[in-house]
């Protein structure tokens, strides 16, 4: 299931490398997890949940299970030819950590559990949670027309907050535009603003008429950024950490292109005539800005949706606004709130976002049912980190 900038004609701009073979580690206890040449790195095996967690397991159950998903994850990466992957799982008591394959394919380097990631449109999720922030506090309304907040958006005097966040706008994607595109590529370190994007969708005739259909658009979410900060009179990058990443303690959590970056991004990348292509860098971060430009890992994902989902972050009326559907045909999506999705799995409903970016895919679901925790992350832009949530999710039903 796309999400962020979806066309592979970025391969055309970076030099081929290929990918050496790498595996992940056997699991072990946490603070023995060593890689095949003993540093610290693979999987983190499972251990008992600390603080928050919800309940305790025993111990041999938790061993059983770090074995079943990193077997479940190797295959995965096996099954896809993956450069790598990270995953992390917290159900009942347990909490596992894993990784396989490589950070850097042509330096060969390990991926390490904790390593970040470009997540794409699971930033979408971060983005809503502000929205919502502000509208708990009065200060922006999810039924006021987007012109009372921010000029030049077309169509911006009948589409309403609320469609934007749910994708009912009928606004075109930016990203689906030949013009974006050939931009892009012409100069990929140029710097976007989101008045050349929207000025991109000005130009394409809508989906269909504000509230008359569901069409997934990055476009709504650049327009949200703008929101946020026309509401709360602050950049979104600051009131970000300032709202979410800090009370939630994600501290290896930002916004690129909004604030400084932190240290040991993987690479990632696409598939040109067989080999992997580094498009780690291919276009600049504000081309996704708060439509995609977030960076995390797994373990900050699974906590930012238990958070989320528990009412740590939101109060019960905006959690009732963000988990209000509307259909939803994206794959194994059947539903889409307020900047977040609705699928189904062998535990049951899940909630979260799936993302996807130059270089990178990502899924992060959390079931309330079974109170099952699941983050995939994979350093390849044709990756199907979705499925891997599916087959991480069938280990956990394993009798």
């Amino acid at each position: 299931m796309s999400r962020v900038l979806r066309r592979t004609a970025i391969l055309a701009c970076a030099g081929a490398v290929l990918l050496t073979g790498c595996s992940s580690v056997s699991p072990a206890p946490l603070d023995q997890a060593t890689d095949a040449h003993g540093n610290g790195g693979g999987s983190d095996g499972v251990g008992s949940a600390g603080p928050g967690g919800a309940g305790d397991a025993p111990a041999a159950s938790c061993d059983e299970l770090s074995a079943a998903l990193e077997g479940a994850l190797d295959g995965a990466m096996e099954a896809q030819r993956l450069p790598g992957v990270a995953a992390a799982v917290h159900v009942g008591g347990c909490s596992w950590l894993g990784a396989a394959g490589v950070a850097d394919a042509e330096a060969n380097l390990a991926m390490q559990p904790g390593d970040l990631f470009r997540v794409g449109s699971i930033t979408k999720t971060f983005v809503a949670t502000l929205a919502l922030m502000l509208r708990a506090e009065g200060r922006l309304s999810l039924d006021d027309a987007v012109s009372t907040y921010v000029d030049g958006v077309p169509r911006g005097e009948q589409i309403s907050v609320r469609q934007i966040l749910n994708h009912t706008s009928g606004l075109f994607d930016f990203t689906e535009s030949d013009a974006f595109w050939a931009a892009a590529l012409d100069d990929p370190t140029h710097t976007w603003t989101p008045a050349e994007l929207i000025e991109i969708v000005a130009s394409k005739p809508p989906y269909f008429e504000p509230g008359q259909g569901f069409a997934y658009s990055n476009t709504n979410y650049i327009i949200a950024g703008l929101l946020i900060e026309a509401a709360s009179g602050e950049p979104v990058g600051e009131l970000l950490r300032k709202r979410v990443l800090e009370p939630a303690e994600l501290a290896h959590t930002y916004l690129d292109g909004a604030e400084p970056a932190l240290p040991g991004l993987v690479h990632g990348y696409g598939r040109s005539r067989g080999e992997l292509v580094d498009t780690t860098s291919a276009i600049d971060p504000s081309a996704a800005g708060t439509s995609g430009a977030l960076v995390s890992t797994t373990s900050d994902l699974t906590s930012f949706y238990r958070k989320l989902l528990d009412g740590t972050l939101l109060g019960p009326a905006e959690l009732a606004e963000m988990t209000t559907w509307v259909d939803a045909p994206l794959g194994e999506v059947n539903g889409y709130g307020l900047g977040l999705s609705r699928r189904e799995s062998s535990l049951g409903v899940q909630y979260g976002h799936d993302g996807s970016i130059w270089g990178f895919t990502s899924s992060s679901y959390y079931t309330l049912d079974s109170d099952a925790s699941i983050t995939v992350l994979v350093n390849l832009e044709s990756g199907d980190a979705g499925r891997i949530v599916d087959d991480l999710s069938n280990v956990l039903v394993m009798p």
